[in-house]
């Protein structure tokens, strides 16, 4: 516990001397801002508490400062009671009887059930329909389902109003394609980015550990007499994508695993998915397995965060070049993602190594970790300094935001 308090200490010291660097200091900030990013991966932020004064504490600031959301410009408090003052979104959605608020309204009590004393949606739930109908007020589109468990995380780490400008910029900013919709044969498909890091998932198995892929692939045409990569990741690996890891529990590891999406960018998840399949390899290559079982959402392994966070850092610089690429692209690029979607586009159909990888079989690393940074987590000197400054101001205000409620 000393040694976590320690490590602890160590962030939350380079977290505010990144924050009192000035222009001055330009030099510094990007090589400090690399500096944060490797201690939170390698060392972690310790694990999340029950936030009951409601406040944002240091985990939600640091995921502030890496998402960039530090409050530049406007009154982010007015703008949020603004779109509460609102009322209920009215903004349809494909069941034309229910309009977004109706959905909102549907889903927020199912919100993260079970995740208490982190959580608990007896309680919290107000907070997700407020928080919620702003975004559909602010982002003029409508609620989709899986959203209400992705705002809860934020929820546990900051308070209201940060955790609605967070899930906004999230969604918004950097990882737009994961609730965009797209036509088909005038067959609607929803959630486009998830569908492409079904395929990304399924190509960064087969370059990782051939062995593994091909077994899992002969099992599912065995089973349900589908020989089709694309079925199998559709099943079992798409309600992963859609919520970013949400489906594994304690909520307490996902939350410290999304340190490391936050590090480096939302695209780690797909990694992250990958490494959880890795770490239970032994029982699905086993012959007796019940693998539709193994791979269901209530059966699905306990996660250790530090582990998954390890095996995610050691995958990615196997990874080739072009799937590095596609795979921090993805989170943004519709035009990819429509790609990497369409299962017969040979041209996303990713390299089969010449022999199977697997996590037994050490590779030396040939990236940096600031390769494999998201273009959305790659601040700019420029912006660095605009937090900085925002940071100094929210930091002396904090207790008013803090002590903002919304009815």
């Amino acid at each position: 516990e000393k040694m976590s308090r320690k490590k602890l200490g160590e962030i939350q010291k380079r977290f505010h001397e990144l924050m009192q660097l000035g222009k001055e200091d330009k030099k510094e900030l990007e090589p400090r801002f690399l500096a944060l990013r490797r201690i939170i991966l390698f060392q972690g932020i310790g694990k999340p508490e029950v936030n009951e004064d409601g406040k944002t504490g240091f985990r939600g600031q640091m995921w502030k400062l890496l998402m960039g959301v530090m409050y530049n410009e406007g009154d982010p408090v007015k703008e949020y009671t603004d779109l509460i003052k609102k009322g209920k979104a009215g903004k349809k959605t494909e069941n034309k009887k229910k309009t977004s608020y109706d959905l909102i309204r549907d889903d927020s009590f199912r919100t993260l059930k079970g995740a208490q004393p982190l959580f608990d949606i007896n309680e919290e739930e107000p907070k997700v329909i407020r928080v919620l109908n702003a975004y559909v007020h602010k982002a003029h589109k409508p609620y989709s389902q899986g959203m209400n468990t992705i705002l809860g995380p934020f929820l546990v780490c900051m308070n209201e109003m940060d955790a609605f400008h967070c899930f906004h910029h999230l969604l918004e900013k950097i990882a737009p394609t994961y609730y965009m919709s797209y036509s088909n044969n005038g067959i609607k498909k929803h959630h486009i980015g998830a569908r492409a890091g079904c395929r990304l998932a399924d190509r960064i198995l087969r370059e990782v550990d051939e062995e593994l892929h091909t077994s899992l692939i002969s099992w599912c045409s065995r089973k349900w007499k589908q020989n089709d990569p694309k079925f199998f990741h559709e099943m079992y690996t798409f309600r992963h994508m859609q919520v970013f890891s949400l489906v594994a529990k304690p909520l307490e590891e996902v939350i410290q695993l999304w340190d490391l999406f936050f590090a480096l960018g939302m695209h780690m998840h797909v990694v992250a998915y990958v490494a959880q399949l890795m770490l239970i390899r032994n029982k699905l290559m086993d012959d007796q397995a019940d693998i539709n079982k193994l791979l269901s959402q209530e059966a699905w392994p306990r996660l250790n965060a530090r582990a998954v966070t390890s095996l995610t850092t050691y995958l990615m610089p196997k990874l080739s070049d072009e799937l590095v690429e596609d795979l921090k692209g993805h989170v943004t690029d519709l035009k990819l993602c429509l790609q990497l979607a369409d299962w017969k586009n040979k041209n996303r159909k990713g390299k089969r190594h010449s022999r199977a990888r697997s996590a037994d079989k050490p590779v030396e690393p040939k990236k940096d970790i600031a390769d494999f940074v998201s273009p959305t987590h790659a601040v700019s000197r420029r912006e660095l300094r605009k937090n900085s400054k925002a940071h100094r101001r929210n930091m002396s205000s904090t207790s008013n935001k803090d002590n903002c409620k919304v009815s």
